[in-house]
């Protein structure tokens, strides 16, 4: 009998710390605080007893109790697990990311220059080409090309003059609304005051005419400021050697005369025009063997108002 009780107070014992480890921490900690009792055979109330009887059949018992905590320290390690891999997963995605952007950084600043094609370069094309090209070449002829524009004598003022340029009498408070048969000078300044040539001008009908409508007969240049050319080459500043091969080279005879004051050159030609001016001069003035003037005049043989 001893020995029953013996035994039944050990297997309540066990039963019931096993009972007690079952249980959720909670309820553990709330038998924990409840007083110590005697839980021998006879300290142990019939229920109880029965509670211990009824969990050991169903087939719970230390091992079961041990596997209960074990699956829920494994509960418990799987989270940490998982917390621990989505902090490495966070940590990874983000060291990815500026890992790209580093990578595309480094693209775009060390990376090989793009190639690009450089754009076709148009030919270049002389704005006074066409103008020059009408020069004849010949140095008998009454032409010039002046400031890019080419120049055949005789020729209206209104022909003449270009943009910004302006006019003015030879007499500085003299002004002329009108020409007649009687030759007028103008000088033809630019917009800042600088002379470009001096013009003589007369009326192409004998009758008084407006200036703009007036004829230029004659030229006269001794200015390096603005791009004179006749033909041959010749402009002012030409050594007269240029000018003497020119004129070989053209096949055009020429007088030359010289004082203390200079050496001239003079080509006599005849002319054709609209206008009846039949005879051209050429003067060249030279100074230590440099063309310093260029005179260019056409005149009649026989009176305007005796033409036909």
């Amino acid at each position: 009998m001893e020995e029953k009780k013996f035994e039944n107070q050990n297997l309540n014992s066990d039963l019931f710390q096993d009972y007690i480890d079952s249980l959720p921490e909670e309820e553990q900690k709330a038998e924990g605080e409840t007083p110590e009792v005697d839980i021998g055979y006879s300290g142990v109330s019939d229920r109880v007893e029965q509670d211990l009887l009824d969990y050991k059949r169903k087939g719970y018992g230390e091992h079961t109790v041990r596997n209960t905590s074990r699956v829920s320290e494994i509960r418990r390690s799987k989270s940490r697990t998982k917390a621990v891999g989505l902090s490495i997963l966070t940590m990874g995605l983000a060291m990815i990311t500026v890992g790209t952007a580093v990578t595309f950084i480094t693209n775009r600043t060390y990376s090989e220059p793009v190639y690009y094609e450089p754009p076709a370069v148009e030919e270049y094309v002389d704005p006074y080409e066409e103008e020059y090209n009408m020069m004849s070449g010949d140095l008998s002829k009454p032409e010039i090309f002046i400031n890019g524009k080419y120049v055949s004598l005789p020729l209206k003022m209104s022909e003449f003059m270009q943009d910004e340029w302006r006019i003015r009498t030879s007499a500085f408070s003299e002004t002329v609304d009108e020409i007649g048969t009687e030759p007028v000078s103008f000088h033809i300044e630019s917009e800042w005051g600088e002379e470009i040539a001096e013009v003589s001008v007369v009326s192409p009908t004998g009758e008084p005419v407006p200036v703009e409508d007036a004829l230029i007969t004659g030229l006269y240049t001794d200015s390096e400021s603005y791009w004179y050319e006749l033909n041959g080459g010749v402009y002012v500043g030409s050594s007269s050697w240029t000018v003497e091969d020119a004129l070989k080279s053209q096949g055009i005879e020429w007088t030359k005369k010289g004082n203390d004051e200079g050496t001239r050159i003079i080509v006599e030609a005849p002319a054709e025009n609209e206008y009846g001016y039949d005879q051209y001069v050429l003067r060249l003035e030279l100074e230590d063997e440099t063309v310093e003037r260029i005179t260019m005049q056409l005149s009649q043989s026989q009176p305007q108002g005796a033409q036909e």
